[in-house]
């Protein structure tokens, strides 16, 4: 099968699951990237309302708040926020912390980091609670790497109790849905052009100089967080992100949209 006609499978694929699935509880892993919001929208277009799963790394940063704010206001929806693995992860490796003697030591004085749930068991503890027929909306797209391609050209838009809605969506198509519905995106896709995680080598000077508030946040939990902008003056890690600015640096949320950062 070529190109045109796997792309137009997929599309078809969409389109006969899309009422199928208008009667389910629908959840939608919302990162506030390019992918999840235009993942939304197509949904909304379809008369499909999901519920919105936002994961913070540390709660309420600035720079998170003003597009959280800005998306609930917009599409008149609440985005609920749960803790992400990373934070606890980054915090029970010492990450990006002061020297100390041993772990052991870092440990004893932050106390002990509770264990928390992967995504699947966060779903599935999700479903449970809601209860009924429940569908995980991710924004993956068959253009996203040979990984999401090979999966979803085997198993279509839906796998088990996951639907990808934009799965055949092409970085034109991501464009033209935001275009369509005056969209924007958070601010570090004018920055370093895909959502925030965690802070990395690639986006920690750009927060420091960019959201001063959000990097003395950061800087509470992990003091030495700062030397991560060392290594993205000696590596190429951002080379794929800085075309990724170039696509879609224009629906950047602005820093005067907002008095703090």
């Amino acid at each position: 099968m070529c190109e045109e006609n796997k792309h137009k499978w997929l599309k078809e694929d969409i389109i006969k699951w899309l009422p199928k699935i208008k009667d389910k509880t629908n959840i939608l892993h919302f990162s506030c990237g390019a992918d999840s919001v235009a993942s939304y929208l197509r949904l909304m277009e379809n008369g499909i309302e999901p519920i919105l799963v936002y994961h913070y790394f540390i709660k309420d940063l600035p720079m998170v708040k003003n597009y959280i704010d800005y998306f609930e206001k917009k599409f008149n929806v609440r985005i609920y926020q749960f803790p992400s693995t990373v934070f606890s992860k980054d915090l029970d490796n010492a990450l990006y912390q002061r020297p100390v003697k041993a772990r052991e030591s870092f440990r004893n004085r932050i106390g002990t980091i509770l264990e928390q749930h992967t995504k699947a068991q966060f779903d599935q503890d999700l479903k449970d609670v809601i209860g009924g027929d429940c569908l995980i909306h991710l924004g993956l797209r068959y253009t996203d790497g040979i990984r999401r391609y090979q999966h979803i050209m085997k198993h279509g838009c839906k796998y088990q109790d996951k639907f990808y809605p934009i799965a055949d969506f092409k970085t034109g198509d991501i464009q033209a849905i935001l275009k369509k519905h005056d969209c924007l995106l958070p601010i570090e896709y004018g920055l370093w052009g895909i959502s925030f995680e965690s802070p990395r080598a690639w986006n920690i000077n750009l927060i420091k100089e960019h959201c001063p508030e959000t990097y003395k946040m950061i800087c509470h939990w992990f003091p030495q967080c700062g030397s991560l902008g060392l290594r993205d003056r000696f590596n190429k890690l951002n080379k794929h992100f800085k075309q990724r600015v170039t696509q879609f640096g224009e629906f950047a949320q602005k820093k005067e949209s907002c008095e703090t950062w």
